[in-house]
């Protein structure tokens, strides 16, 4: 299938390992897979190649996943996105529309949710 028509999932966090896991299991899955390793690589990869949804991290160095959720939010009102956080507590309220999961997250509960939102 021509990757440009496969649905485009931008994940974001800090942790290289947790990148190349959710990279390999969504491409399997059949969604195009972008990885940023900070809030601000991710905004650039939104510039530069939007997504169909944002899959972050919460707590990650510099930008929190709700501080980048609410800077993507601005470029693209309604984006569709899923937190994750080891520490649910720390997270508190979330913005509209966000599904959180606790970490660790089950990839396949996560495929599911996904195909509801796109």
């Amino acid at each position: 299938m021509d990757d440009s028509k496969l649905k485009h999932i931008l994940v974001v966090d800090d942790e290289e390992a947790v990148g190349y896991v959710f990279e390999r299991y969504l491409s399997i899955k059949g969604y195009r897979v972008s990885v940023a390793y900070s809030g601000e690589q991710a905004l650039d990869a939104f510039r530069a190649d939007a997504p169909d949804v944002v899959i972050t991290d919460y707590k990650m160095p510099g930008m929190n996943g709700d501080e980048l959720l609410r800077r993507l939010r601005a470029l693209q009102p309604g984006l569709p996105a899923v937190m994750i956080s080891a520490n649910p507590i720390e997270v508190g309220p979330t913005l509209e529309q966000v599904r959180f999961f606790p970490k660790p997250v089950s990839l396949e509960i996560l495929v599911e949710h996904l195909e509801t939102m796109l």
